[in-house]
C-alpha cells in the first residue's frame, strides 16, 4: 500500500502541466505525453503484479509449514480427528490459493469491500475499480462449485476446529498451548484473506489511471 502511496506522489509530481511563469531554471517540462504516461502506468503495474505473486508463493508455504505438526499428532488416539479436519482445512487453503485469482479471498462481499474506492478517489478512478472488479466476477463466476463453496466450508471447518481445540484444550499441552491445536489453520487462513485483501485494495491501473492529462501541444 506505501509504494501505491508514493507511486501516486511521483505520479501527482509529474503529471502536472508546467506553469507559464516556472523560473528559468525549471524551463523544461518534466510532463509526459499520453503514451509515456501509459508506460509508466503499465510498468507500475507490471511491478505490483510481480511483488503480487511474490507475495502468493510465501502464503502457500504457510499451510505447508503449519500442517507439520498435524502429521505427527494425527497417529495419536486422542488426536486423529482434530488433526485430519486441521490437514483438511490447510489442504483447502492451499486449493483455494492454487485456484482462484492472487486477489480474490472467495467471499464476493470481501471483494467487492476491497475493490470499493477510498472516499477521496475521484469518478475515473472509481469507475476503473468497479470495471475491474466487474471483470473479476464474471471470471469467478465460471469457477466450479467447488472453487465457489470452498471457502464458506473451510470457514465453517476452521470454526469447528477452534470448537474442538477447546473440548479437548487439557491435551494439548506443550507445543500447542501458546496457540491451541484446533486456531491454527483458522489462523492460516485468516492471514491468507487479510493478505488477499491487501493486494486487492492495490490497483496502480485504476488509481494512477485517473491522474492522466492531456499533454500541451501533443
Amino acid at each position: 500500500m506505501a509504494n501505491l502511496n508514493n507511486a501516486s506522489a511521483r505520479l501527482r509530481k509529474t503529471f502536472h502541466y508546467p506553469a507559464d511563469d516556472d523560473d528559468a531554471s525549471n524551463s523544461e517540462p518534466e510532463a509526459m505525453d499520453e503514451q509515456e504516461q501509459e508506460s509508466y502506468i503499465a510498468r507500475l503495474a507490471a511491478e505490483n503484479t510481480a511483488r503480487n505473486t511474490q507475495f502468493h508463493q510465501l502464503l502457500l508455504a504457510l499451510p505447508a509449514l503449519a500442517s507439520i505438526p498435524y502429521i505427527f499428532t494425527l497417529f495419536r488416539p486422542r488426536s486423529t480427528l482434530l488433526s485430519l479436519l486441521a490437514l483438511t482445512s490447510l489442504a483447502s487453503s492451499v486449493f483455494l490459493l492454487l485456484r482462484l485469482p492472487h486477489t480474490s479471498t472467495g467471499f464476493p462481499l470481501l471483494d467487492a469491500w476491497a475493490a470499493s474506492p477510498s472516499p477521496s478517489a475521484s469518478n475515473d478512478a472509481t469507475r476503473r475499480k468497479q470495471q475491474r472488479y466487474q471483470m473479476k466476477r464474471q471470471v469467478m463466476g465460471e469457477n466450479s462449485p467447488l472453487e465457489v463453496w470452498l471457502p464458506y466450508l473451510n470457514l465453517g471447518l476452521v470454526c469447528v476446529l477452534v470448537l474442538l481445540g477447546l473440548v479437548s484444550g487439557q491435551a494439548w499441552k506443550g507445543a500447542f498451548q501458546w496457540i491451541g491445536m484446533g486456531n491454527l489453520p483458522g489462523v492460516v487462513f485468516a492471514v491468507i484473506v487479510v493478505a488477499k485483501l491487501m493486494m486487492a485494495s492495490v490497483d496502480p491501473e485504476a488509481e494512477l489511471g485517473a491522474l492522466k492529462y492531456s499533454y500541451k501541444g501533443a
